[in-house]
């Protein structure tokens, strides 16, 4: 549980991080996923920042006896109170900033709409990464990812097999984590046309909007990150849990 926040907490605090530093926020809607450009995704970065603070309260409330319980659950609330507001102003200027009203709150470029360091390990690692965003391979790491979620379910709904669900879901999630990869892979290469792969409007988008372009490419990286990072842990679960723990949880 603390490593799953742990997780959870540096995963958002790194996608926060593209607010300021290319001046875009990918966030994910009812439609779909959205950009949050200029000063709007530092009000949506900062929401985001606080949730990540509500969430490492839990782990301050276990490591941190000092902290006391009381004094966290008050600090939660109040950065669940926090996010919950910023949000709402983050949507609301999006709205605002659309062309004829207030664009100029959209215009803003970020601090550093070029630099790399975010996505790391791509800039020196994509030569090894980029078999993975192979269409073929892709299609593979989809269908092990959806057959092992069917396996899980059919040995969670038996009851006798918590252990075998357990390797299929992580099997799951690291094969989904795999499709990212090689997403973030793919979206790194082809703006920048490395290894002959030549995508027109990918070199374009990075050419007049690279904070836009780095924002999506990171997106992918996080949640490759995000989603290898929590089928590796249950696998540690799966390999290292007692069958009795299992089977009673």
């Amino acid at each position: 549980m603390s490593f799953s926040q742990v997780l959870l907490v540096g995963t958002m605090l790194l996608h926060g991080l593209s607010g300021p530093v290319y001046g875009q926020l990918s966030v994910f809607l009812v439609v779909g996923f959205a950009e949050m450009p200029g000063w709007v995704a530092l009000w949506g970065a900062t929401s985001v920042w606080c949730l990540a603070a509500a969430v490492a309260t839990h782990l301050a409330e276990r490591y941190l006896p000092s902290m006391g319980a009381l004094r966290c659950a008050r600090w939660r609330l109040q950065a669940y109170v926090a996010a919950a507001v910023l949000w709402g102003i983050s949507l609301l200027l999006w709205l605002l900033s659309t062309p004829g009203m207030w664009g100029s709150l959209g215009v803003w470029p970020g601090l550093a709409p070029r630099s790399e360091w975010l996505l790391a390990p791509l800039p020196w690692a994509w030569e090894w990464m980029l078999p993975a965003a192979r269409d073929d391979v892709q299609r593979w790491w989809l269908g092990i990812a959806l057959a092992s979620i069917l396996l899980s379910a059919c040995c969670f709904e038996r009851g006798r097999w918590p252990r075998t669900g357990l390797a299929f879901m992580a099997t799951a999630l690291l094969a989904s984590g795999l499709w990212a990869l090689g997403g973030a892979a793919y979206h790194y290469v082809a703006g920048r046309s490395f290894a002959g792969v030549t995508d027109a409007i990918a070199v374009l988008n990075l050419q007049s909007h690279p904070g836009q372009r780095n924002a999506d490419t990171l997106l992918w990286l996080v949640w490759a990150w995000f989603l290898l990072g929590l089928g590796a842990l249950v696998m540690v679960v799966v390999l290292h849990t007692p069958s009795e723990d299992l089977q009673r949880s």
